[in-house]
């Protein structure tokens, strides 16, 4: 198993340098469920971030990408349920990392995550501190 770092999912989702893209592609594309490739937590968080901010993607397009990549067999998404579970859920405040932040504290057992941010503290599972 080889883990995959924010910049070559970002290439293999955006598909905009020539070169990087290409190896991206073929990297992800030779993957298996038998020969998965892994993602972390925090690559999920900064390729959100990534997307929106420099891309300047919809959320729907990032929900979309994010709950594609949870599903599929060639990779394993660390906390993958909690990923699904807090992009499934319609949410008035808050950007997508900040729900998912909410949503891994109340699978752990958190009553809730503390913040500052006054938009995420409207979110299940965060309390303005």
């Amino acid at each position: 198993m080889n883990g995959i770092d924010t910049n070559v999912l970002v290439r293999y989702l955006v598909n905009d340098d020539v070169v990087q893209s290409k190896k991206a592609f073929s990297f992800i594309k030779s993957l298996s469920a038998t020969n998965q490739g892994f993602v972390s937590l925090v690559t999920i968080v900064e390729t959100i971030w990534v997307l929106d901010s420099v891309y300047c993607q919809e959320e729907e397009l990032i929900k979309e990408a994010m709950l594609k990549l949870t599903k599929s067999p060639r990779l394993i998404v660390q906390c993958a349920k909690e990923i699904e579970d807090a992009l499934s859920k319609e949410k008035s405040e808050g950007d997508l990392s900040d729900a998912i932040i909410a949503q891994i504290g109340l699978s752990f057992g958190c009553e809730d995550t503390v913040t500052f941010d006054r938009k995420a503290a409207k979110l299940e599972g965060m309390r303005l501190l």
